[in-house]
């Protein structure tokens, strides 16, 4: 599998593209809440048999989408990769998604809610706490998988950008870079998916790590690089992009997000929401644009700028067409109807359990989904699913 994109500097700064990689494949995984938790799954899924994911460098992931992640950084090297990069489907099922289907089995984010409304109680470090009794049990993030790099983002509301959490280092680039020796992954994925205001925000104490200034940083304060004020990496970027596009040449990105829907109220109460969402929304819909020019626009040396494939959970199946490239024209058995596909796209973005054929559809969707998206833009010569896979 040859999949590279250009050499040359395009959009971003040389200087941005220091560790740049044009064959380096890259996967970012939208917020949603538990609706992307699943949606992604069936992503991966597919993603796996044709043989993407295993070659991936870098993974990441913002909210919902860092549930999934969680578990398959934390799962990785249990998986028994093949030497073409893919896994047998029974070791994607047993270490990712049944036990992501089993973490969301249980509705968390009314009750954390209303913890956070307890003197002294922060939602986020509430959520971080939910997290460790029912998914992570306090697994340390620095042992989740150094095979390749997993980023969880969130937003710091101190200094209004993106904080990363990985294996080996935590970092906002304007402020603070910090080791990780006392971090949990359960914080990674609270501070990644602490939705405002609800479930926000949560407070990262770094006392016990070593805290530095980063070197091109931009705000040297002390009182910045001692409890970063963490809220939901769909904040600053719902796609996960900002940890991908610099760094790797094929980017396959999966969105679960939901956009604005129009609605006639006259908004005299709480159109203050409604402003704060069109505002993210309006962020969402800027890094898809660019994220598609990056991917249809070639540099002087005749190759694309990125290459990949992007999807969303609201794609309409029509969109992915194309007989002349061998593409089905319609809707196989290999395909969810388009009842399971608007199924899924209407679920609720919250951290609240489905029924057992919500599930499934959500499931479904990705797959399908990320089925035809990469078949239609990246790997036109792949052969289609005989059948959905087997799920729990």
């Amino acid at each position: 599998m040859d999949l590279r994109a250009s050499d040359e500097t395009g959009f971003f700064k040389r200087s941005e593209l220091a560790r740049y990689d044009p064959s380096a494949i890259g996967i970012a995984v939208s917020g949603g809440g538990y609706r992307a938790s699943l949606f992604h799954v069936g992503s991966f899924l597919r993603m796996n048999e044709l043989g993407l994911l295993g070659r991936a460098s870098r993974i990441a992931s913002v909210s919902g989408g860092s549930i999934t992640t969680g578990f398959l950084a934390m799962n990785w090297d249990k998986i028994s990769w093949g030497p073409d990069h893919i896994a047998p489907h029974h070791d994607m099922i047993t270490h990712l998604a049944r036990p992501v289907i089993e973490a969301c089995e249980k509705s968390i984010d009314v009750g954390i809610g209303f913890a956070g409304f307890l003197p002294g109680v922060s939602a986020g470090n509430a959520l971080a706490r939910s997290y460790d009794r029912n998914i992570f049990g306090d697994l340390p993030i620095s042992r989740i998988t150094g095979s390749r790099r997993f980023v969880f983002c969130s937003a710091n509301l101190q200094t209004g950008g993106l904080f990363r959490f990985t294996r080996d280092y935590l970092a906002d680039w304007q402020a603070v870079q910090s080791t990780t020796r006392t971090i949990r992954l359960s914080e990674a994925v609270a501070a990644s998916s602490a939705f405002p205001p609800v479930l926000s925000p949560l407070r990262l104490d770094l006392s016990g790590e070593d805290v530095t200034f980063p070197k091109r940083g931009r705000y040297d304060d002390p009182e910045l690089r001692k409890t970063p004020i963490l809220v939901d990496g769909g904040v600053y970027d719902n796609l996960g992009l900002e940890a991908i596009w610099k760094r790797c040449g094929v980017i396959l990105c999966s969105n679960a997000g939901g956009n604005v829907t129009p609605q006639t109220g006259r908004f005299r109460t709480g159109h203050m929401m409604r402003v704060i969402n069109s505002m993210l929304d309006v962020t969402i819909n800027w890094r898809e644009r660019m994220l598609i020019n990056l991917m249809t626009h070639k540099l002087k040396d005749g190759q694309h700028e990125r290459i990949g494939a992007y999807w969303t959970i609201a794609t309409p199946h029509d969109r992915y067409r194309d007989t002349s490239q061998g593409l089905p024209d319609s809707w196989s058995d290999a395909h969810p109807t388009a009842h399971t596909l608007a199924t899924a796209r209407d679920l609720p973005t919250r951290l609240k359990a489905f029924e057992t054929a919500e599930v499934r559809a959500a499931i479904q969707a990705g797959y399908a989904h990320a089925d035809a998206s990469i078949r239609r833009y990246l790997l036109p010569d792949a052969p289609a699913p005989d059948k959905m896979p087997e799920l729990p």
